[in-house]
């Protein structure tokens, strides 16, 4: 496994994850936004997110979320259609965006909370809970270590797997970048796992 009960424990980021957990474990709606021009991991990182959520926890109206798309990540499938009434009570989540400015969709701000998740420099706490990883090489690999540090409360599909593998490989470059470590690696094997068709 690539996470052990004690290395959980000793995670410096597990509060912040926690406290996540639990915000999730709260609404009963959730509405996860991306940047706009989405690349692999803005869609990756939201459609993964959307998998884990939906799959863990049926009972939820969960939804990804964003104004345009690009034609070469069309396989991926299509962002869900909300309106602004969606967003009463709810739990929005934006993955893989610095700054608001650069949020696709425009009642992001609407839900009764916000929860950044990304791995840029962090340039604004646009949320109230604000999840920054700038060691990880992608979003991707944030939310895929989120669902490993739960792993026994939350479950993904094959196709979430693929989202978050993917979202992975395009921005390290199909793993050559410098910010690839050994910890890349094993959250992706985790990924792997699901046997999907790279």
């Amino acid at each position: 496994e690539y996470l052990h009960e004690d290395s959980i424990k000793k995670d410096p980021h597990f509060a912040k994850k926690q406290a996540i957990f639990d915000k999730i474990k709260e609404a009963s709606t959730i509405i996860i936004h991306r940047h706009v021009h989405p690349d692999g991991d803005a869609l990756g990182s939201s459609y993964g997110l959307r998998e884990i959520l939906r799959m863990s926890f049926p009972e939820k109206a969960i939804y990804s979320v964003g104004e345009d798309t690009v034609n070469y990540l069309q396989f991926m499938g299509s962002d869900d259609k909300v309106t602004e009434a969606d967003y009463i009570d709810s739990l929005v989540i934006v993955v893989d965006t610095a700054n608001s400015k650069r949020i696709s969709g425009e009642f992001y701000n609407k839900g009764k909370e916000l929860i950044k998740i990304d791995h840029h420099i962090n340039v604004e706490d646009y949320g109230d809970i604000n999840y920054v990883r700038e060691e990880m090489p992608s979003t991707a690999s944030i939310i895929t270590d989120f669902f490993n540090t739960f792993k026994k409360e939350l479950k993904i599909s094959q196709e979430g797997a693929m989202y978050l593998y993917l979202g992975t490989v395009t921005d390290t470059g199909r793993f050559r970048y410098s910010s690839v470590n050994g910890d890349t690696l094993r959250l992706a094997g985790t990924l792997l796992d699901y046997n999907f068709d790279t």
